[in-house]
This record gives structure tokens, C-alpha cells and sequence, in this order.
């Protein structure tokens, strides 16, 4: 550099300028890109799409470990029962010399077990009434019918719990449902009859729906979330309200607060769990729990996109607290308080950052608004971090949906909802969700009185 010219100099400069300047353009392009939201896909990893919309890879073809059970595993075969058929199983003759073994006296040696099922056909059962002129009074008497035997009634109670359950749990349309019936049981019913049996399960079940409703507005900690319904041809909207024990579900055709306040009336939780939807911003809880899982994903988001530093630490001072609360039963109190009081700090830090790139600076604007609904579940215990149950809550509805592609009349929508809330709270309480279904749409017929 000592021997170069003053002109050399200068030329060497002007080309150091040109490649700097070539060189801040090409950042500039590459800065556009990932701030651009299309320069990185969105998965069910980094945002709120779906699973079901990733795109799958193949399975590596080479497997290291093998398939199966693990070595030392100890295997376990079904545990033999009372029978409730014998079949004798002897020799009538000598498979090698003809001699006639039915008078020769013969032991057990082996025996064999398989459960069965045996043909089931549907039973008819008719109830005729009995009257007759009273001697004493003179009037005219008649004998009710048995519980299960009304004269409305054209299908048993415990038929109709069957098709309910099956129709509304497991997912099968009408019209394959009246083809399992055929099968099955050799029961011929039409599309419209099944309709009709959820329908009446629905009227019948009514009652618990709404004990499960009020159990829900009485209740400290409430968790709300929505997804798309399809009524009669039009888009509607299946809300859910769950707690620990009971949840709640109603189709609508509105998704605004509206539905909320119906639902909820007067009642005003002390937590309200929910996403960001500007709805549930509404919620009428004291206190707001922001779902963590979402704000995880949607940091990864920047993080992949923007390499993003604020971003990871977000994340981490969120899966921190998480750790932090599953301590908090082992931890003295006084240790607890200390550790929240650091994971506030931290964020209020990370808040007070000068962040770059779109992707994080929208989402630094977004916990400074939402700031006080970060951590409730650090102060109060019993709270959720993540609005996860609501989610799991929707799911069986949204197989439905996918299904059967969606609800033909109001009464159907109705129906589903009042089944789905039932069905859901059961299991929650660990009882036999067909049991509470026959137990609740009414009394069998008396088969074989």
C-alpha cells in the first residue's frame, strides 16, 4: 500500500466504494426477503396453521432400531375366562388303526378359548294396554304403558343411545350408519329416523347441558376458544367453555363478544384463558391468561425468519416460567416469589429493547399491550399457561365437521353442541360416556319380560 500512487490510491478507494455500495444493496434485498412474510412458509411449528396442512416427508427407509418390542420385554397373552360354551372335543375312531374309541375312556389334554360374538338380531317388543270398567266406580281404566314403551316412541332407548354414540362420537354419517345398523344387527332404519334419534338425545340431554353451563359460570377459572361450523349451507361458529370438570359447547352464527355474553350472562371469572382473538379480549374475566403455546410458535416464527434474538429469548423466558410453575408445590414460598419476580424483570427488559425486523417488532408491540397477561398463572394458582384444553375440546367437533361435511338444520347444530358438552364433561370425570348417554335418553324396553 506504501509503493501505490496517489491516483492508485483513489482508484482503489472508488472500487472499495463500488463493492460496499454493491455489497449494502444485496443486504438490503436479503433484509427485504425475510422480513417479507412469504420468504418463509408458515407451519403448525412457527404460527397457528393447522397440522393438518403440513406437508408430510417420507420416512427414512433405513432404520436403525428395529421394530417391535424392546429386548428383555416380557410378552403377555390374554388371561383366560370362565367359559360360557363347552365343546367336547373327543375321538370317535383311531386315525392309525380304525379301533372305535367312543366307549374308551378319554382325558383333557389341551384346550383352546375365542370370544365370540353371536348373531344379533333386533327384538320387537309390543306392549298391548289392558282395560276394563272399575265394579267400584263404574268408570273406565287403562293400563300405562312401560317405561321405554311410550306410544310416541318407534325406537328403544338403547338403540337410540347407540346411534347417538356413534354418530356423534365416533363420526359416522347418517347414511353409514344405516348401513352398519343393516350389517351389524339387520336393522333397517332410514336416514331420517336417525335424524330424528340424535334429535330427541339432543331434547333429552338438554337439561344436563345446561347444569354443565351453570357448574362453568360458577366457576373461577374459565378457558374459551372457537372454530368454524357449517349450518343449514351458511358458516357459523362453534364456541367452547371449558374448566377443569365440565365444558360447555354452542354453535353460533356470530364470532363476536356477543356470544360470550350470552353464554356467560352476569358471570365474571376471575381468569379468563384465551388467544388473541379480539373476542376473547372481551372475555369477562378479572384477570386475562394469554395462551402460551401460541406465542411460542409464533416466536419461532421470527426466530426462522428473522433470526431473531429478542425472539429466542422471549421463548426461553417463557418455557422458564412454565418449568418455573410445575416447582411450585416443592419450592418455599418466599423462593417462588423471588423467581416470578425475576421472570417479571426479564420480560419488562425484553420489552425495553430496541428490536429489528418486522416479525419481532410486531410481536414486542404485542406483549407490551398484552403485558399484564403473560404470567397470571405465576400469581394465581390453579391457572392454565396454555388455552391447550380448549383446543382439545374442539378437535372431535372439527373431525365431525370434516366428515359430514357440516350440520343441515339449526336442530341438528343444536343437537351436536348440547351431545358434544355432555360427552366432553363425562370423560373428563373419568365415568362410561355410553352408560351416561342410555342413562339419561331414557328406559330401555323391558326385552324378554
Amino acid at each position: 500500500m506504501e509503493t501505490l500512487t496517489r491516483e492508485e490510491l483513489i482508484d482503489l478507494v472508488l472500487q472499495l466504494h463500488a463493492v460496499v455500495t454493491e455489497l449494502k444493496a444485496r443486504v438490503a434485498e436479503l433484509e427485504a426477503q425475510l422480513a417479507s412474510k412469504d420468504s418463509l412458509p408458515k407451519t403448525s411449528t412457527n404460527s397457528s396453521v393447522p397440522p393438518s396442512s403440513d406437508r408430510k416427508g417420507n420416512r427414512h427407509t433405513t432404520r436403525k432400531k428395529k421394530r417391535g418390542a424392546k429386548h428383555g420385554h416380557v410378552g403377555k397373552s390374554r388371561v383366560r375366562v370362565e367359559p360360557d360354551v363347552f365343546i367336547e372335543c373327543k375321538l370317535a375312531i383311531c386315525p392309525d388303526c380304525g379301533t372305535d374309541l367312543r366307549d374308551v375312556e378319554q382325558k383333557v389334554v389341551g384346550s383352546s378359548q375365542v370370544v365370540e360374538i353371536p348373531p344379533v338380531q333386533p327384538v320387537v317388543v309390543e306392549a298391548q294396554r289392558y282395560g276394563c270398567r272399575c265394579p267400584g266406580c263404574g268408570r273406565e281404566q287403562a293400563a300405562d304403558y312401560p317405561d321405554g314403551m311410550e306410544s310416541e316412541r318407534v325406537f328403544g332407548c338403547r338403540l337410540a343411545a347407540l346411534v347417538t354414540y356413534l354418530h356423534e362420537i365416533h363420526h359416522i354419517s347418517y347414511v353409514r350408519l344405516q348401513t352398519v345398523l343393516g350389517i351389524l344387527f339387520g336393522l333397517t332404519v332410514s336416514v331420517g329416523g336417525l335424524v330424528n334419534l340424535v334429535k330427541c338425545a339432543g331434547r333429552k340431554l338438554r337439561p344436563i347441558a345446561e347444569e354443565i353451563l351453570d357448574e362453568i359460570k360458577d366457576s373461577q377459572v374459565v378457558g374459551s376458544d372457537e372454530t368454524g361450523a357449517r349450518v343449514d349451507g351458511k358458516n357459523q361458529w362453534q364456541w367452547v367453555f371449558v374448566t377443569e370438570r365440565a365444558t360447555y359447547h354452542v354453535i353460533a352464527p356470530s364470532r363476536g363478544s356477543g356470544v360470550i355474553e350470552g353464554v356467560m350472562g352476569e358471570a365474571q371469572p376471575v381468569v379468563w384463558v384465551r388467544d388473541l382473538w379480539s373476542a376473547q379480549c372481551k372475555g369477562p374475566g378479572k384477570y386475562h391468561q394469554l395462551c402460551h403455546a401460541h406465542q411460542l410458535r409464533d416466536l419461532q416464527y421470527a426466530v426462522d425468519s428473522e433470526r431473531s434474538n429478542w425472539a429466542y429469548g422471549m421463548q426461553r423466558l417463557l418455557l422458564h416460567s412454565q418449568r418455573l410453575v410445575k416447582h411450585r408445590g416443592r419450592l418455599p414460598p418466599e423462593i417462588f416469589r423471588q423467581e416470578v419476580e425475576k421472570v417479571e424483570a426479564t420480560l419488562d427488559e425484553l420489552l425495553g429493547w430496541k428490536v429489528s425486523g418486522v416479525e419481532a417488532q410486531r410481536l414486542q408491540k404485542r406483549y407490551r399491550k398484552h403485558r399484564d397477561s403473560l404470567f397470571v398463572f405465576l400469581h394465581i394458582p390453579g391457572v392454565p399457561y396454555d388455552n391447550n384444553a380448549s383446543e382439545r375440546a374442539l378437535r372431535n367437533s372439527v373431525i365431525h365437521r370434516k366428515v359430514s361435511g357440516g350440520f343441515r338444520s339449526d336442530a341438528g347444530a343444536e343437537a351436536h353442541a348440547i351431545v358434544s358438552s355432555v360427552v366432553d364433561t363425562v370423560r373428563k370425570r373419568g365415568e362410561d360416556v355410553f352408560e351416561t348417554l342410555q342413562g339419561h335418553i331414557g328406559s330401555p324396553a323391558p326385552v324378554g319380560v
